[in-house]
């Protein structure tokens, strides 16, 4: 009897449709402000991301200042920015800020809850960036999308 009930089981689950469709993934873009100079592309945009990110640049090759804003702790927006952009672990970047804290006072950017929040963060200084879904950079006033992944 137990048998077959597995059997049946089995059969029913063997009936049931496969979805084939993957998961779709989301993209994302590094804003700034319209009025930043930067036209840096490919790895050089990212490098120069990376750089203004953790702060061991401070100012855009232009000498405005850099406005960092990260995303909250844990957001998709931020773990992609992470692994994508700085090419780094959830671990090392706790490493990094901690290591600057103690050796300067540095914090890490402010974290933004929200795409909406950040894209007005960064419409209001010129030296702001940060990253936002790519579906909420199209179209939005006051900044210019520097590259996407």
């Amino acid at each position: 009897m137990i048998k077959l009930a597995i059997l049946g089981s089995l059969a029913l689950l063997a009936a049931q449709p496969v979805n084939t469709q993957a998961k779709k993934t989301e993209s994302y873009a590094v804003i700034i402000n319209t009025k930043n100079p930067c036209n840096d592309t490919g790895t050089a945009a990212q490098s120069t991301i990376k750089k203004l990110f953790l702060k061991q640049m401070s100012k855009w090759k232009d000498g405005t200042d850099a406005k960092p804003y990260g995303r909250k702790q844990g957001s998709p927006e931020e773990s992609a920015f992470i692994k994508t952009v700085l090419g780094m672990g959830d671990s090392e970047v706790a490493r990094h800020w901690l290591k600057m804290k103690n050796l300067d006072g540095t914090t890490p950017p402010k974290g933004v809850r929200s795409d909406r929040m950040l894209l007005k963060y960064v419409e209001k200084h010129k030296g702001g960036f940060g990253v936002v879904k790519l579906s909420s950079a199209k179209n939005a006033k006051g900044i210019k999308i520097l590259y996407t992944f």
